[in-house]
């Protein structure tokens, strides 16, 4: 592999821990629609997704667009207001000079949110890409295809650190490699296999674990 140029970083669950958070409330928020699911369901299947794919799977055009709307307000609202970072953030952005840039399947208004109350949003002086800026979100590989295009390096170039099953797979389709992230409250057992199993290149359980990676991945 080429020296690792820039590297992208997923927000919820990997720079921010805010997946468990969003489970609870997106659980919620379906349960008072009538949907019968649970928050281990939601964290086995449907973390990483956009929560507009989520309304719209459950109730198809059923829902207004404004009701679907205000669904997904206020359940991003009630979860920014619990955003926490990622134990070890900090420390492991410090000690990475290489420059970094942020995909995620949330909305750019959510990541901003977050990036800047948890104070790291100078690190990613590049961009960020939001799922708002594509047609189809993760797990296509459109939002990487962006990042990709619009930084100007090849694949080979970049690493991407992910933890969603959906979000391995919008990687992988677009031809980068990915360390699989396993440090956030949400992640369930046996979510390592999965990952594995679709072909991350690494596993990290910690920051610490993931800044070894990647020094050494750069070596």
């Amino acid at each position: 592999m080429s020296k690792i140029k820039h590297l992208l970083f997923d927000c919820d669950g990997v720079l921010v821990d805010t997946e468990y958070t969003a489970a609870i409330k997106m659980t919620q928020a379906l349960n008072n629609l009538g949907v019968d699911i649970s928050v281990e369901y939601y964290l086995q299947n449907l973390s990483g997704t956009t929560f507009s794919s989520i309304v719209h799977h459950y109730f198809n055009n059923s829902l207004a667009h404004s009701e679907v709307l205000e669904i997904i307000n206020r359940v991003e609202d009630e979860v920014a207001a619990e955003v926490k970072l990622i134990d070890g953030v900090i420390e492991l952005l410090n000690g990475l000079p290489t420059n970094k840039s942020v995909v995620s399947n949330s909305s750019v208004r959510t990541v901003e949110h977050a990036l800047d109350v948890t104070g790291i949003k100078n690190y990613f002086s590049a961009k960020i890409f939001s799922s708002e800026l594509v047609h189809h979100p993760k797990p296509a590989a459109d939002i990487y295809q962006l990042a990709v295009t619009t930084l100007g390096y090849s694949v080979s170039e970049i690493m991407v650190v992910e933890d969603s099953i959906s979000g391995v797979k919008a990687a992988l389709s677009a031809g980068l490699e990915v360390i699989g992230f396993t440090g956030g409250s949400h992640i369930q057992p046996g979510h390592e296999q999965y990952l594995k199993d679709l072909g991350v290149s690494h596993l990290a359980e910690s920051m610490t674990e993931l800044g070894v990676i990647l020094t050494r991945c750069n070596s």
